[in-house]
C-alpha cells in the first residue's frame, strides 16, 4: 500500500483539517476565512479550555491559535496542547495581536510552528504558514 502523501499543505486521500482557536468571534471567523481552500474542514472553538479538547477529540492536522484569550490563555493552551501525547505534535501557529518581545517570542516558538500578527494577517500570511507547518517532521 502507498502511504499518503503530504503536498503544499493539503492532505492526498484526505481533507486538510485545522481548528482556529479565538475567543473574538469576528477574528474567527477572519482567521478561518483565510485558512479556507478547497476540501478544508475547519473547526472552531471560542475558549482556550474548548480549543484544547477539541484538538484532543478531533485531532486537526493544523491549529491557528489566538494568544490573548481570558481564562485559559494562549500559552496555558500552548502547555496543555504540549502535555498531551495525543496533541503533542500537532502544530500550532500563534495568531496575536499583541507585541511580544524576543524572549516571549523564543518561548512561543519552542511550543509553536510559527507567529502571525493579526495587523499581519493575509491569506497568503495564513496559507504559507499552514504549508510551512505541515512540512515540519
Amino acid at each position: 500500500m502507498i502511504e499518503p502523501r503530504e503536498r503544499e499543505g493539503e492532505r492526498i486521500g484526505r481533507r486538510l483539517r485545522v481548528l482556529v482557536i479565538d475567543d473574538d468571534e469576528k477574528a474567527r471567523d477572519t482567521v478561518s476565512r483565510l485558512a479556507m481552500r478547497q476540501g478544508t474542514v475547519l473547526l472552531a472553538a471560542a475558549t482556550g479550555l474548548q480549543g484544547v479538547a477539541t484538538a484532543q477529540s478531533e485531532r486537526p492536522d493544523v491549529i491557528l491559535l489566538d494568544m490573548m484569550m481570558p481564562g485559559v490563555g494562549g500559552h496555558e493552551v500552548l502547555a496543555r496542547l504540549h502535555a498531551d501525547e495525543k496533541t503533542a505534535r500537532i502544530p500550532v501557529i500563534v495568531v496575536t495581536s499583541r507585541f511580544i518581545n524576543d524572549d516571549e517570542r523564543r518561548e512561543i516558538l519552542s511550543r509553536a510552528s510559527a507567529v502571525i500578527f493579526k495587523h499581519e494577517l493575509s491569506r497568503d500570511a495564513v496559507t504559507s504558514a499552514i504549508d510551512s507547518a505541515l512540512r515540519r517532521p
